[in-house]
């Protein structure tokens, strides 16, 4: 593992008794499931960032597809439930974005 350093965070004491929770549940430091979801929780923002910049510029060069494609990339990737519902979730109407 990479050297650790310190820093503050502030946060609402029901956060705080949450991960107390957790920690006593399971064994592990507050300090190390909060390690954890920082990490897992910057990984999935990074990858997200990275889809947007891709579909600008697969846009830009004139290569879109359905919004129903579009969504069912983001079940196989993990990043919408299995029973995600396009037609439950919007008014439905047929967009072209990015592929």
């Amino acid at each position: 593992m990479a050297s650790a350093l310190n820093t503050s965070i502030r946060m609402g004491e029901d956060v705080r008794d949450l991960y107390e929770t957790i920690s006593q549940a399971t064994g592990r430091t507050r300090n190390e499931l909060m390690v954890e979801v920082l990490r897992e929780e910057g990984q999935r923002r990074v990858r997200e960032i990275a889809m947007i910049e891709e579909g600008i510029q697969q846009v830009r060069a004139g290569r879109t597809s359905s919004l129903e494609d579009v969504v069912a990339r983001f079940k196989e990737r993990g990043m919408l439930d299995a029973d995600f519902d396009l037609d439950a979730a919007g008014d439905g109407d047929e967009a072209a974005v990015g592929a």
